[in-house]
């Protein structure tokens, strides 16, 4: 005879092996949640009421996944226009939102993108919680301009979920789950190629499936064929770009020639090899900012980081890479000031 059934094991959280937190204090949720998303602030839906809360991290390049799930009755998340960031929620259960500026209602259940230029507010489920995946406009737009070999003609934004993208956008969860599994069933680090991968499976997934502005120049024309030494050029800049480095240098440490750098570099990406230097610079002086306290001095030194004399030369490239210019991207650093534990 056989045993009588049993209720099936609950299926693990995305991340279940990337563990960061496990804790009731909603102080300690937030902050371990922040740093892998996007600034936020939380009230607790009940005041006083103990949470349960979980959080599963981890990074892939340039993108970061984090799963949270905080318990209880649950919590309000109030999140600020993400302007040159990316971040999209991928809630476990239907997640309603609220869009500040507009007052529109909905509710998510699949890829919701957060908005560049509007305050929203989302209830994600107490128990199933819900997947944050963030990365920087500036990263999507490297990758874009290596596919369209151009850089695009204007900062790249997401739309709503009404617009199409390339394909259905199935494609974006089915990719994050897929990615998440082998990191849940990777044992030790990542080897640096498989890393890639999965970044570049993220990227491919996001700039497909979801709608944005370069959305049209992507259905126009297939990928022309990487050079072989494109990985190796972008590679070295972003691992020298804090030195004082040129154009000859990029092509000695490529074992090339300047001219045949300048023609690998427009070939690959549309762009000159200082424009490459340039851009990313920019990315690390971005990535600058958001690690900064804001200050007098913040700006000026992420400028001359990134090889500027003038700051006003600074802020245009900077504002016509992220669509936004350094200030308000330093305020994006400040630390949250309305964390609350209800009202």
């Amino acid at each position: 005879m056989s045993p009588p059934a049993t209720d099936a094991a609950p299926t693990p959280p995305p991340l279940s092996r990337h563990l960061r937190v496990a804790s009731t204090d909603i102080a300690v949720l937030h902050d371990e949640v922040e740093p892998f998303a996007v600034g936020h602030d939380l009230q607790a839906v009940r005041p006083g009421a103990p949470l349960d809360g979980m959080v599963n991290a981890a990074t892939v390049g340039a993108v970061n996944l984090v799963w949270v799930r905080y318990g209880g009755d649950g919590v309000v998340v109030d999140t600020p226009p993400t302007e040159g960031e990316f971040a999209m929620c991928a809630p476990m259960a239907p997640m309603g939102v609220e869009y500040r500026t507009s007052g529109t209602r909905d509710t998510a259940g699949g890829s919701l993108v957060l908005s560049h230029d509007e305050r929203m507010r989302m209830t994600p489920h107490p128990d199933l919680g819900c997947l944050v995946i963030a990365t920087s406009t500036g990263r999507l737009t490297d990758y874009l301009t290596d596919y369209l070999g151009h850089e695009p003609a204007e900062p790249l934004r997401f739309h709503g979920t009404d617009a199409p993208g390339i394909v259905p956008s199935s494609i974006v969860e089915r990719t994050w789950r897929h990615v998440c599994a082998i990191l849940d069933h990777a044992t030790g680090e990542l080897h640096p190629l498989a890393a890639r991968s999965l970044e570049e499976s993220l990227l491919t997934a996001i700039l497909l499936g979801l709608p944005h502005t370069a959305v049209p120049r992507l259905a126009e024309s297939p990928q022309r064929p990487a050079h072989h030494l494109a990985g190796l050029i972008r590679d070295w800049v972003h691992a020298n770009h804090h030195r004082p480095i040129g154009v000859g240098d990029i092509a000695a440490a490529a074992g090339i020639g300047v001219r045949q750098l300048q023609a690998v570099c427009r070939h690959q990406w549309g762009v000159t090899p200082t424009q490459l230097l340039r851009g990313i610079r920019l990315d690390h002086a971005r990535a600058a900012l958001l690690r900064s306290r804001p200050g007098p001095r913040a700006i000026s030194e992420a400028a001359a980081a990134a090889g500027y004399l003038h700051l006003s030369r600074f802020g245009s490239h900077y504002r016509q890479r992220f669509g936004e210019t350094p200030t308000q991207t330093l305020h994006h650093s400040e630390p949250s000031t309305r964390l609350l534990t209800g009202s």
